[in-house]
């Protein structure tokens, strides 16, 4: 069936209807006043509300636990003082690292007793690891100082 030349075509894309007004003909415009004082909104319309980005709800965020520096800080200079105590002639910074994992492990876990949040566990951490390195630098600062004395004390020069 072929269409019959008489027929109208439709309209193409953009192509204003016939038949439909203009967008916004006929409507009065809103605005966005109060009405003056005395007088009620007009039925059949809800209120109008605050423009976007205005007059929002704060939004709720979680709230991080406080957090623990000094038990970090203990537990990683323990954690590195242990690693450390092995080598022969480092193991003297050994020997502070140990020290400082001590003291700001004793602190962290006073901080996190009496504040409550994380880090406890590595504070604990610092205070055993500090021990550790302590000891294990101590003994082997002994035991080189009392090879290099035997061996200082065979190989004695004659006549000094």
């Amino acid at each position: 069936m072929a269409d019959a030349p008489d027929a109208p075509q439709p309209p193409g894309w953009g192509a204003p209807q016939p038949d439909t007004p203009a967008p916004g003909a006929g409507v009065p415009p809103q605005q966005g006043y109060a009405p003056p004082q005395g007088y009620a909104p007009q039925q059949g319309y809800p209120p109008q509300g605050a423009p976007y980005g205005y007059n929002q709800h704060p939004q709720a965020y979680a709230v991080a636990p406080p957090g623990n520096g000094l038990g970090i800080a203990g537990g990683v200079c323990g954690i590195v003082a242990v690693v450390l105590c092995w080598i022969p002639f480092v193991d003297y910074l050994s020997i502070v690292l140990g020290a400082l994992a001590i003291i700001f492990g004793a602190l962290g876990i006073r901080h996190a007793n009496e504040h409550g949040g994380g880090g406890k566990g590595m504070a604990l951490t610092g205070v055993i690891t500090g021990i550790v390195a302590l000891v294990i630098s101590v003994l082997f600062l002994a035991v080189v100082y009392a090879a290099v004395t035997s061996i200082q004390a065979s190989i004695a020069i004659p006549g000094n």
